[in-house]
């Protein structure tokens, strides 16, 4: 595990736009807007297509998102070694995969999180009923 946290580089506070797509069952839902992450506030995602809405994930809402976010970013890995499994790809590509005993088994089947050294580049979302969710962030 150590080795895995090593490879991963110091990320900071983020401002940028993100796309989205959501695909179940063949359909593909597209969305897009600003993103936001401070490491003491959380996540926000403000979208502007197709419709406008704000959606943020910190201590009082969706806090299981933010906590995932937040830990990578801050290096606290211990929070996650609880409840995932880890691989790791050179340049940088971190996988998580529930372990059975974990709350998130009985709706994630795994999350990739891939980047550069300023920023998350990527997250891909796998559930279990096979919905994929796919962000992009630039």
């Amino acid at each position: 595990m150590n080795y895995i946290f090593q490879k991963l580089p110091n990320l900071e506070n983020v401002n940028c736009k993100f796309y989205q797509e959501k695909i179940s069952n063949g359909v593909s839902l597209k969305s897009s807007g600003d993103f936001y992450f401070d490491k003491n506030k959380g996540v926000t995602f403000y979208t502007t297509y197709p419709i406008k809405t704000t959606t943020t994930y910190n201590s009082s809402s969706s806090k299981k998102i933010n906590d995932i976010i937040s830990a990578i970013i801050n290096k606290n890995y211990k929070k996650l070694e609880k409840d995932f499994t880890f691989y790791y790809e050179e340049g940088w590509a971190l996988g998580l995969k529930p372990k059975k005993n974990s709350p998130a088994f009985n709706y994630i089947k795994q999350i990739e999180i891939k980047g550069n050294q300023k920023m998350i580049t990527n997250i891909e979302i796998i559930t279990i009923d096979s919905i994929t969710t796919k962000i992009r962030f630039q």
